[in-house]
């Protein structure tokens, strides 16, 4: 943990307690205006001083993990790309010692009913 953050937690403990927050307070709106840190970083540090009720702990708990779950999605390959064929070929059974690959092309391919016909 950083030492901005440890600071602004042991500053943000003494706040909360001082601000008399009720259930309908908007917490995290006036945490990110008095420590100037964006929502999920409020949300975070909240939930990291225990301060919140059980209900919204829980529930800025299941956001930022929602949140976390999306940008790891996010980071996965959006399509797998077959090394074994290009726009040539359906398949490449190799390289030739010029590097001219060879195999079966898209044409043959169809004819060998190997493929679908294209409309």
């Amino acid at each position: 943990m950083s030492k901005a953050r440890q600071n602004r937690l042991r500053k943000a403990k003494e706040w909360f307690s001082e601000q008399g927050f009720t259930e309908d307070s908007h917490i995290v709106k006036a945490y990110r205006k008095k420590f100037n840190v964006d929502k999920d970083c409020a949300m975070r540090e909240l939930c990291l001083l225990h301060v919140l009720s059980p209900e919204k702990q829980k529930s800025y708990e299941d956001q930022l993990a929602a949140k976390k779950r999306k940008r790891q999605e996010s980071r996965k390959p959006k399509e797998y790309i077959n090394p074994d064929q290009d726009e040539y070929f359906y398949f490449i059974a190799g390289y030739t010692s010029g590097g001219a690959p060879y195999g079966i092309t898209w044409e043959q391919a169809r004819e060998e009913g190997l493929v679908e016909e294209e409309d």
